[in-house]
């Protein structure tokens, strides 16, 4: 009888526990369970970061990791036709450049920074764009304007097949080199809202409607061949892969493997059921985004020896006492929360404070000054927290507090009094940025002070005024994003310890939201969203560079206390204002993780 040694050429090796940085694959015996253990890879569909905008019937091109979605159709209303790109980056969307045509059904081929946008409608078009990963450019149209057709293929080879001049469906190929659209072999069955994947040479066609089928075939460069069908007929579903490794998701909510010849059921599904998804990526590492019904989610689909679970809000314990624009302070499991609003409308302030171990808030000592509107002005570890000015009951205060986990000390005096401040830093090293004097009197402040451990200095002026921002970072490595100055701002500024720097903006306007992490990796939530102003759930990260999105939250909320000290993956947000009057609802956001997928081996 064989034996594992002469199979795979070595023993399995006994451990204590778990065999360290096990790989897919290994198996080892964990003496502590008894139990014979190893490492295999499986498959699932897991949350991404949200699009930035919400839309359906959208083009997509590049990898789960660097993805392009551009296009589509909003919401009704206005039911629009949408010009808009996003850029993802494994975590969250980012804004790319506009299309220069805004339409729906576009098509799409190639990477995030060489991607081709072909046909859609209304009106029906056979425009083509290229993107070189900051802007389009207008090229070639093709031969035959059409819409949801199925595109695949890269910026210097694409390929155009069947779809819709509605209310007839050609059977037409069409193929793209970079300059202009020739002809290709005609597909056998002409369909429209069907998925495609592969390159010119190697192109594979699945599902569609006229009517819905469940029909696959092959282009080899030339001609298109009949493949054996899906599983299930559908339309307006999703594609990835190559020829001989395909993946069809979603409409109906199913999920299918292509291996070159047939196809497969997987008990996976998409956890947002739609169709009219935007597309990427392999059959190993995929990507779906958006959808029908008007959907904004996005979801990877990964066959890997890791356990991936996506980042999401969840709720945590209730604040003793409801309140708005309170400090927050420290991490996730101990925080703090003291002061604010205790109704809304009003400047009205409160003492109170509050301290959080995880699960639970229980009532501490108060601060020695009521106040309100304290904002982002609060930050440290609960064990040593910081508050910042606030308001009392409508007029801008100096007041600096610190606390040390038990007791609230009355520290050295800002220079000028504010509320709607944003502060940051640590107990002997802190940065206080912007705020107002007066409830509305001022369109905000550029002014900016530093506290060394004995007294608050002025530091450079901001290069643009405003109250009502999101801070995060250290007092040489800070940040301020978005806030209020004459309207609400998208404006976001680094700060050196010295000097402030403009930084890569938001992509909306963004004020009284929650804020943490640093200048390099930072996490901002909620808040009021310009120019429209209303309550939002949105979350963004910032790496330094790019700001993408991130989780929303369950509830949409203004002036929120965030756990300053806790990180862009691990973090809370208590209280704010839902919608008159305020809440005490405490969410907390943990990040994406991954784990190695570690089973017990059996004979079974």
């Amino acid at each position: 009888m064989s034996t594992f040694k002469n199979i795979q050429g070595k023993n399995i090796r006994s451990y204590a526990n778990n065999a360290p940085n096990a790989t897919a694959g290994e198996m080892w015996y964990n003496r502590a369970e008894l139990k014979l253990k190893g490492v295999v890879a499986s498959a699932a569909w897991s949350s991404g970061g949200p699009l930035a905008t919400a839309r359906r019937i959208l083009g997509g091109a590049g990898t789960q990791t660097a993805a392009l979605g551009f296009g589509g159709r909003l919401a009704p209303p206005p039911n629009a036709n949408s010009a808009l790109t996003e850029e993802y980056n494994g975590t969250g969307w980012a804004a790319g450049g506009a299309l220069g045509t805004a339409r729906f059904g576009i098509k799409g081929a190639g990477t995030q920074t060489a991607a081709v946008g072909f046909g859609g409608s209304t009106p029906i078009t056979g425009k083509t764009e290229e993107y070189n990963g900051t802007a389009w450019s207008e090229q070639n149209d093709m031969g035959t304007a059409r819409y949801s057709g199925g595109g695949f293929g890269i910026q210097t080879a694409a390929v155009m097949a069947t779809g819709s001049t509605y209310p007839t469906t050609p059977n037409a190929t069409e193929e793209y080199n970079g300059t202009s659209w020739t002809a290709g072999g005609n597909v056998g069955s002409a369909r429209y809202n069907l998925a495609a994947a592969g390159i010119e040479s190697a192109g594979l066609i699945f599902g569609g409607q006229t009517p819905t089928v469940a029909k696959t075939e092959e282009y080899n460069g030339t001609a298109w061949s009949e493949q054996n069908d899906m599983n299930t007929a559908r339309a307006n579903l999703g594609g990835a892969g190559t020829q001989d490794a395909a993946l069809a998701f979603g409409a109906p909510n199913a999920t299918e493997l292509y291996d070159g010849t047939s196809w497969t059921t997987s008990p996976l599904t998409l956890a947002t059921a739609r169709g009219a998804m935007g597309d990427a990526g392999t059959q190993p590492a995929a990507l779906a985004f958006g959808g029908s019904p008007n959907s904004a989610a996005t979801e990877e689909y990964n066959f890997t020896a890791n356990t991936i679970t996506a980042g999401a809000w969840a709720s945590g314990g209730n604040l003793n006492t409801a309140r708005r624009a309170a400090a927050g302070f420290g991490t996730q499991t101990a925080a703090v929360v003291a002061g604010g609003n205790t109704s809304a409308p009003g400047y009205g302030g409160t003492a109170n404070s509050e301290e959080y171990n995880g699960a639970s808030w229980a009532e501490g000592n108060n601060m020695n000054t009521p106040r309100a509107n304290i904002n982002s002005a609060g930050y440290g570890p609960q064990t040593s927290g910081n508050i910042v000015g606030g308001a009392a009951p409508s007029t801008g205060l100096t007041n600096y507090e610190t606390y040390d986990g038990t007791d609230y000390s009355n520290g050295p005096a800002l220079n000028t009094g504010r509320f709607g401040a944003a502060a940051v830093g640590t107990s002997t090293a802190g940065l206080c940025m912007g705020g107002y004097y007066d409830p509305g009197g001022t369109n905000g402040s550029t002014n900016s002070e530093e506290y060394g451990g004995s007294s608050w200095a002025a530091g450079n002026a901001m290069n643009t005024a405003r109250y009502d921002g999101m801070g995060f970072g250290t007092q040489t490595a800070g940040a301020i994003a978005g806030g209020y100055g004459t309207a609400a701002i998208a404006n976001v500024e680094e700060y050196n310890g010295t000097s402030w720097t403009n930084a890569t903006a938001l992509a909306n306007p963004q004020r009284i939201g929650g804020s943490v992490g640093t200048q390099t990796d930072a996490l901002i939530f909620g808040g009021l969203l310009g120019p429209s102003e209303t309550k939002s759930t949105l979350a963004q990260g910032y790496d330094g560079t790019t700001w993408s999105s991130r989780p929303s939250m369950a509830t949409a909320r203004i002036q929120i206390s965030p756990a300053s000290a806790g990180t862009s993956v691990l973090t809370l947000a208590a209280g704010g204002n839902i919608q008159n009057p305020v809440t005490n609802a405490t969410e907390e956001f943990t990040g994406e993780t991954t784990a190695i997928n570690i089973v017990d081996i059996t004979t079974s």
